[in-house]
């Protein structure tokens, strides 16, 4: 049995796809995954590095934090979560990586 190889934006859109793609949420999941692989998130991205160095920061401190803010725009991203209200944040973020919003009803 073959595979197909890695779509564009990798092991997390590949594994958004495989478990939202048949489901309520595959409009948004299909946008969240072409957002993933998209080349203004490769150019945000952190290196895998960046991530890792702060992940042994953080089990060989004697004291650990709860939370490290790593990464292209975390820490903006903390102060607009704490901010604005959940759907002025919700409602930026999706603008933000493409995604639709959908309407309630």
């Amino acid at each position: 049995m073959g595979t197909s190889g890695p779509c564009r934006g990798g092991i997390a859109a590949d594994n958004l796809r495989k478990t939202s793609g048949d489901t309520a949420y595959a409009v948004q999941a299909e946008a969240m995954a072409e957002a993933l692989g998209s080349e203004s998130t490769a150019r945000r991205s952190s290196p895998p590095s960046v991530i890792a160095d702060t992940v042994a920061k953080a089990v060989t401190a004697r004291r650990p934090r709860t939370r490290y803010a790593v990464g292209f725009g975390a820490r903006p991203l903390i102060f607009l979560r704490r901010a604005l209200p959940d759907r002025a944040y919700d409602a930026l973020v999706a603008r933000a990586m493409g995604t639709p919003t959908g309407a309630r009803r």
